[in-house]
């Protein structure tokens, strides 16, 4: 049997539409960073977005920062290594019991930020210098977080993100008991999913069970244009 050539051409539009009614992937990827997002799976980053439901982005660093200017590009994905995707998600539904959702503030974060800011900030306290190897977030396997509603709010914590003073300490000191049980429930889902909590940062986690075949990626490796 011989095609109708008005036949034909409707199949054809419909295998081009294809990737559009897909999820996103095909010839024609409707998501910006899916080629970001292609490259980052050879390294086991994930996007935060998509591996970590209910998690809120706010990239602080998209806006300003320590050094005084952004360190990352509006279109900059938030990414995590695979692993730690899968500890956030735990931590995750332990906070939605309380009535609680993470913001994610920082993840991974390429070498060429980490040294920008280590460039302005100069305080081993606050920040990894580079000459002692990369940061943590370097591999996807630390993150700066804080708490929210579960539709987003903010709530009151110890200080603001990235600021380099006592209040940002993670044994809050502070008078407020509502800020104080906040803390203690954000670091106990936090250890009890696999991260330390560090002394100079409330809001700083790192995944201590994530350390093998971790790799320090840069932008360039992802194709990633830094500002």
């Amino acid at each position: 049997m011989t095609n109708h050539p008005r036949t034909t051409a409707l199949i054809f539009s419909l295998l081009l539409c294809l990737p559009f009614m897909s999820d996103g992937q095909g010839l024609f990827d409707r998501d910006p960073n899916a080629a970001i997002y292609r490259k980052a799976k050879q390294y086991n980053l994930v996007s935060v977005e998509k591996a970590v439901p209910g998690a809120f982005i706010d990239m602080r660093y998209k806006i300003t920062s320590a050094a005084n200017r952004p360190l990352y590009r509006t279109e900059m994905p938030c990414l995590i290594h695979r692993s730690t995707a899968e500890k956030l998600v735990k931590v995750s539904k332990v906070l939605a019991a309380s009535g609680y959702a993470l913001k994610i503030w920082d993840a991974w974060r390429p070498p060429e930020a980490h040294q920008a800011l280590w460039d302005a900030v100069r305080d081993s306290k606050f920040v990894v210098p580079p000459s002692k190897g990369p940061s943590w977030h370097c591999y996807g396997i630390s993150v700066d977080l804080t708490l929210v509603t579960l539709d987003g709010k903010p709530v009151a914590m110890p200080s603001d993100f990235d600021e380099f003073s006592p209040r940002a300490a993670s044994n809050y000191a502070g008078g407020d008991p509502e800020i104080a049980r906040r803390v203690a429930l954000l670091q106990n889902a936090m250890r009890q999913a696999g991260f330390r909590v560090i002394k100079s940062e409330w809001w700083h986690f790192d995944d201590m069970k994530t350390r093998g075949g971790i790799r320090n990626v840069t932008a360039a490796d992802l194709g990633i244009r830094m500002p």
